[in-house]
């Protein structure tokens, strides 16, 4: 490398636009193929992780389906017991009145 004069320094003279395109050239070659796959690598895993939050979120939606679809067959089947609880009630009181008319 050569180094730049004071001179140069002083009038403010862009002698490093040589050596940084030097550089970036060096640069390329020694890490070009490896940045490239790496990039290639990260736009995979990003692409993989999409993918994963779509499936995740579907699944989600089908749970969330099959619980409501749960709780209406609970809520269902606890007024049906409700039903029987009253006509069972109602039974009971008409007895209790038939036998206290004795």
């Amino acid at each position: 490398m050569t180094a730049t004069s004071l001179g140069a320094l002083r009038d403010g003279e862009p002698t490093r636009k040589i050596t940084d395109e030097k550089m970036d050239q060096v640069r390329e070659l020694l890490l070009g193929d490896d940045l490239r796959r790496t990039e290639l690598r990260l736009d995979a895993i990003e692409n993989r992780i999409s993918v994963f939050e779509t499936d995740v979120a579907r699944r989600i939606d089908a749970m969330q389906a099959r619980i409501e679809a749960m709780s209406g067959e609970v809520a269902g089947e606890r007024r049906a017991a409700f039903d029987e609880l009253a006509k069972g009630m109602a039974e009971l009181s008409q007895r209790i009145k038939s036998v206290s008319r004795i």
